[in-house]
């Protein structure tokens, strides 16, 4: 178990004083590279090697938006049957109240293989040391885009999207997602779960994200990701609004 305190900064609030969607999720991802990298697995000690860690499932779920001035979060992880790390997240307010939490999947991929590696062969003593119990994990696949969507929006990857390894950083999707919804579409809401399958890496390319509302209540879209270029889908992503 690893747990860090984080300040909710001043640029992290909207313009009705709630925690953007997207602070939790860069929260999350902090926590999880410092617990990573203590233990000697972070991001930087697997490409010295060949490997890499690559997002395969991401579900947050969103309890409250507001805030306070810190917020906790708690982070563990466990193998599962040696092909997958599976980790989880819990985030809290200084008064003990629980924000959100989170669950995710992960894979160690061989960089020049192109396949993911058996976390043994991969990882040393020191994760399967300070592993935790995590229960059952939720996988499958999310639905196919089907012909239809209710909204297409252009993305071009920036800079300060891609992360160590090149790719499109997994929080960049999330704010895809959301910036796909007019306005109108979603007043009076809150994002109040993601839920997301990653499929293939996007670079430094325009992305194209094809909305559909699925369910009117909950309120519930479905995003899938394309690269432009080729075509080829990166991210199935669910987002479930809640009315503030």
């Amino acid at each position: 178990m690893f747990e860090k305190v984080f300040s909710v900064p001043y640029y992290g609030l909207d313009q009705n004083g709630r925690l953007k969607p997207e602070i939790l999720p860069e929260f999350f991802q902090e926590a999880a590279a410092l617990h990573a990298n203590s233990v000697g697995i972070g991001v930087e000690n697997l490409l010295e090697r060949g490997m890499t860690w690559v997002l395969r499932r991401y579900r947050i779920n969103v309890r409250a938006c507001g805030h306070g001035p810190e917020i906790t979060v708690k982070t563990w992880f466990e193998p599962l049957r040696n092909l997958m790390s599976v980790r989880l997240f819990e985030a809290f307010l200084p008064d003990g109240a629980r924000v959100a939490d989170a669950w995710s999947s992960w894979i160690v991929l061989d960089l020049k293989k192109t396949r993911p590696v058996r976390l043994d062969r991969a990882l040393p003593p020191a994760y399967f040391a300070a592993t935790d119990p995590t229960g059952e994990p939720i996988d499958g696949k999310l639905p196919e885009a089907n012909d239809g969507c209710d909204y297409e929006s252009i993305f071009g990857v920036r800079r300060r999207e891609l992360d160590l390894n090149g790719h499109a950083n997994h929080t960049a999707y999330l704010d895809w997602a959301l910036e796909s919804i007019p306005d109108d579409a979603v007043a009076g809401y809150f994002p109040a779960r993601f839920d997301a399958e990653y499929i293939s890496s996007a670079r430094r390319e325009r992305v194209a994200v094809r909305t559909k509302k699925t369910r009117e209540s909950p309120l519930t879209f479905g995003h899938w990701i394309f690269a432009e270029t080729s075509n080829a889908e990166t991210a199935r992503i669910i987002t479930e609004w809640r009315r503030e």
